[in-house]
């Protein structure tokens, strides 16, 4: 079972590591849908917490195409973050039709090192979910997918994080987006995977704009564990 939870303070990642979390996501820019954070920020997560820290890489909020200017940025980001002792890196990215964009991903994957990848949600923006995903399982640095099983009903994206499952035997299914503890339970039973995402479903509130809930988080570690 891998638990993961958003911060975006280091109040946030301290607080992630007491609830028994295994994994913090590191972003800026909740609102946003989560951008890359600063170095400083990075740094002083990763001196803070023993739990693995995995970085969001994402330049902007405007949409997931990206410039070449864009890529080269994320690739620079990319070095400093594996610099900095970080545990992996959370990127993803689209072409204007809505596939993948395979050339760019593979020229983020050259910087990465040994740190693991995360291919995050804007695969659930894609034109075929299940398509991609089996063609990101290909990929031996990429260890992890990040997705809510698309935008559909709630029954359908169940089936469709079922095959996903099914097909990406060499990369782990990490379910985010809309979990919270009241159906944790149901999902886990119906999908079956080990990891599971958390943003605001731990935050005071469940506001992006207030921090980490101690009492929420742990609760919901207690749920699954």
């Amino acid at each position: 079972m891998l638990i993961e939870f958003i911060a975006v303070t280091v109040e946030d990642a301290k607080l992630i590591e007491r609830s028994g979390a295994d994994r913090i996501e590191l972003v800026s820019g909740l609102t946003e849908g989560g951008i890359t954070p600063s170095y400083g920020l990075i740094e002083k997560v990763v001196n803070s917490v023993s739990i693995p820290v995995n970085v969001m890489v994402r330049p902007h909020g405007q949409s997931f195409c990206y410039t070449e200017d864009d890529i080269a940025i994320m690739k620079n980001d990319i070095r400093v973050i594996r610099n900095l002792g970080a545990n992996g890196v959370v990127l993803g990215m689209l072409d204007g039709e809505g596939n993948i964009d395979f050339y760019q991903l593979e020229e983020l994957l050259t910087e990465v090192g040994t740190m693991e990848v995360t291919f995050h949600r804007a695969i659930d923006s894609s034109n075929n979910i299940v398509e991609n995903a089996e063609k990101l399982n290909q990929y031996k640095e990429i260890k992890t997918i990040l997705t809510s099983g698309g935008h559909g009903d709630w029954q359908t994206r169940l089936d469709t994080l079922r095959k996903l499952k099914e097909i990406c035997k060499e990369t782990e299914i990490l379910i985010g987006s809309g979990l919270s503890k009241d159906n944790i339970s149901e999902v886990h039973t119906q999908v079956g995977t080990n990891c599971y995402h958390f943003g605001t479903a731990v935050r005071i509130d469940h506001s992006i704009l207030k921090s980490v809930s101690l009492e929420k988080a742990v609760e919901i570690v207690h749920t699954l564990k």
